[in-house]
């Protein structure tokens, strides 16, 4: 998940903070006003985010009622392996024939 994209039903004005939860003590909440312009959407790069556990909040008001979203979400560390199911086709080539012969 490189972006969050979001759809209003109007255009939105307001506040988006990402807050870290996992304890991530370098990382401190990042809040900045966001516009949707004329559209109603709106994408949120999380691309610069480290792995962990963080917390989208957003924040708006729309004919004078205030609004508040959040979700949870989780930056995972690049996985350095093969896909697994390469993996699963090798562990089953090597499982069909006996590993070690026993000779009467």
């Amino acid at each position: 998940m490189n972006t969050f994209r979001l759809l209003f039903d109007h255009p939105v004005k307001g506040d988006l903070c990402l807050k870290p939860l996992s304890g991530q003590a370098e990382n401190k909440p990042c809040c900045q006003p966001f516009d949707t312009g004329t559209g109603c959407e709106l994408t949120i790069p999380l691309s610069e985010l480290e792995e962990g556990q963080w917390e989208l909040v957003l924040n708006w008001e729309h004919e004078e009622r205030s609004f508040q979203h959040t979700r949870q979400f989780e930056i995972a560390p690049a996985s350095t392996l093969f896909r697994t199911s390469k993996y699963a086709d090798a562990c089953l080539y090597h499982s069909r024939q006996p590993l070690y012969a026993m000779h009467h």
